[in-house]
């Protein structure tokens, strides 16, 4: 009995030595992995309102507590526009905002006066070895303007200060209670 199943275990063994298929080495390719990163931009303010003492006594009023913080793995512009919903002749000034709601619209839940002050609002930024300003103290309108140049990729580089000036005159209305001068502005990073 032990010769018959080294038997049938001998001829088990040579069965699945004949069945085994030898393993060889096959072909090789090569491949390409490209890839080129997009654009990148994020921007963001350190305030989201920004006071002014709008004191005729101690004209210009001034605030330079605005920061504006870029990452952009581009070189960049940034723009500053009037962002309120006036027109085109008031863009660039603060105006009358009464109850949530801008002087030069008309609805039924105004009831404030249409006024704006008589000189324009002013920026002014800084520079250092990457960003420039670009040095104007122009008219803020809705389609903007350069505030900012940069020749080289930034990450969470700050822009400190931002000067904004405003000029009070005596003669600009007092508004009445409840009744506030306003502009919004609406600042943008592009990359170039």
């Amino acid at each position: 009995m032990k010769k018959r199943l080294l038997g049938i275990v001998g001829i088990l063994v040579i069965l699945v030595s004949l069945i085994t298929v030898p393993v060889s080495a096959g072909s090789s390719g090569t491949t390409a992995l490209t890839g080129n990163p997009t654009s990148y931009v994020s921007i963001a303010l350190n305030s989201t309102s920004i006071p002014l003492n709008l004191d005729p006594t101690s004209s210009p009023a001034t605030n330079q507590s605005l920061g504006i913080i870029l990452t952009c793995n581009d070189p960049f512009t940034v723009t500053v526009s009037d962002n309120t919903v006036r027109a085109a002749s008031e863009q660039g000034y603060m105006g009358n905002y009464t109850n949530n709601v801008y002087g030069n619209q008309s609805t039924t839940s105004y009831t404030g006066i249409n006024t704006t002050l008589s000189q324009f609002l002013t920026l002014t930024g800084t520079t250092n070895t990457t960003t420039s300003w670009y040095g104007s103290t122009q008219r803020i309108l809705s389609g903007g303007y350069a505030l900012y140049t940069g020749s080289a990729p930034v990450n969470n580089q700050l822009l400190a200060p931002n000067t904004f000036s405003q000029v009070v005159a005596y003669t600009d209305p007092v508004l009445p209670s409840g009744s506030t001068y306003r502009i919004d502005l609406l600042f943008t990073l592009t990359p170039t």
